[in-house]
């Protein structure tokens, strides 16, 4: 074979690679929308969506991580709260004082969400932050939702939270 047919080759293969690899990596298999005030950014902090309320009290603003994963879960409300205290104790240096206050199965726009409530202290910001974990399964892959701020960031965000995953949109 001569040098200009292994380099057509070569570039054939590339090309291919290349279209295989951007579908086995793409977008994510669903769509959300957001309060037109949030800032949003796709594919950052390791989220498909991560999104920031407009800054109210004491300049903190909630945030709203979003993320499609691979897994077989098959109880997502445990799943959930043992990923909440494995990280916690991973972390022991950086969070302490965490309770779960809330773990229960809701209902937004026909479609069964996992969600729990928690808060604990952290020694990095000092302060308390409260948070929203939620799922829904989706067959073998799963959406995770995650709201944080703090106490008074949360309380006032956590029906735009809900409100979000209610405009969730699956792709065929």
């Amino acid at each position: 074979m001569s040098t200009a047919g292994i380099i057509i080759s070569m570039n054939k293969y590339l090309l291919l690679s290349l279209i295989y690899c951007s579908s086995v990596f793409a977008a994510q298999n669903y769509t959300i929308t957001f309060p037109k005030d949030w800032s949003v950014k796709e594919n950052s902090f390791g989220a498909d969506y991560f999104a920031y309320s407009p800054i109210i009290i004491d300049k903190d603003s909630a945030s709203f991580f979003v993320k499609e994963y691979a897994a077989d879960i098959k109880d997502p409300l445990d799943f959930i709260q043992n990923d909440i205290e494995k990280n916690i104790l991973k972390n022991s240096k950086k969070y302490k004082n965490l309770n779960i206050y809330s773990k229960k199965n809701i209902t937004l726009n026909k479609r069964v969400f996992s969600v729990v409530e928690y808060y604990y202290f952290d020694n990095t910001q000092d302060k308390i932050i409260f948070s929203q974990i939620a799922i829904l399964k989706n067959n073998s892959k799963y959406i995770y939702f995650n709201l944080a701020g703090n106490e008074a960031t949360f309380k006032e965000y956590k029906d735009d939270a809900e409100t979000m995953m209610k405009t969730l949109k699956l792709n065929p």
